[in-house]
């Protein structure tokens, strides 16, 4: 079941809603972060009147299973900036709790450029073979297609703590709905699993993201998602993100928080 599938009977104007999430969005015991995070944008959305998502700061309290409650408010609306915070919760309580800021581009006198996809990740055509994962994978990843473009692979021990890959939704009705990006921006591994040499429980804490522009677009779904961890120590680990469309153009960064049990 895709997410437009989820959501197909969903009334957009809800600024609250409950929801029963198969089994197939799993991540362990929990609904995977990048869903939870998407429904929480969902309940958002009605209270952003038409300003373009900005920055999402995400902390994944606890697991999210069972009947899930989304529930949003809006903290404040200026002449900016929208911010709108958003709860989701389960049979176990607090799941997750986010806060989105919801605002449009406006002109400005000073620019810089983000950095430009890498060079050798080219956008799969027609023709490209998506990964198959092994079993054990989280099954929460049959909800999308992942083309490898370089990093290290996971649990490998390998001394790349970063990983590449195209990813995009596997139905295509899931592609052009707005919280598909947001949803599938945590689809990667963790950075420092292939510093790993066998498969370990990790789990991620925080996320931000920070939207580079208004519309982000992108050609047949695809995203470049990279992942590089920079520190790892005391059982946590902390990482870079970025996310670029088949253009190369850089769409957004983010920052995580993973803990690691082992």
């Amino acid at each position: 079941m895709s997410i437009a599938q989820l959501l197909a009977h969903h009334d957009p104007a809800l600024t609250t809603f409950e929801l029963d999430v198969p089994d197939q969005w799993k991540q362990g015991r929990t609904v995977y972060g990048g869903l939870s995070s998407g429904l929480c944008l969902q309940a958002a959305l009605p209270h952003a009147n038409g300003r373009p998502l900005r920055s999402a700061m995400i902390n994944f309290v606890g697991p999210s299973a069972g009947l899930l409650t989304v529930e949003a408010e809006k903290l404040r609306e200026g002449r900016t900036a929208c911010s709108v915070r958003a709860r989701l919760s389960g049979e176990a309580g607090i799941g997750v709790e986010t806060v989105f800021t919801f605002a449009g581009e406006r002109e400005s006198a000073y620019q810089m450029n983000a950095p430009r996809m890498p060079e050798r990740a080219t956008a799969p055509d027609a023709g490209t073979e998506t990964l198959t994962f092994p079993d054990g994978a989280p099954v929460f990843t049959r909800n999308f297609e992942f083309v490898w473009a370089g990093g290290g692979v996971p649990f490998t021990q390998s001394e790349k703590p970063v990983i590449r890959m195209w990813v995009r939704h596997a139905d295509p009705a899931a592609r052009d709905m707005s919280i598909a990006l947001l949803t599938l921006g945590d689809a990667l591994a963790p950075a420092l699993a292939p510093l790993l040499s066998a498969p370990t429980p990790l789990s991620s804490m925080t996320w931000m993201v920070d939207f580079l522009t208004d519309a982000p677009q992108t050609r047949d779904g695809w995203w470049l998602l990279e992942s590089r961890a920079d520190h790892v120590r005391g059982g946590f680990s902390t990482q870079d993100m970025t996310i670029w469309n088949t253009d190369g153009e850089c769409v957004a960064k983010g920052r995580q928080m993973v803990t690691v049990f082992g």
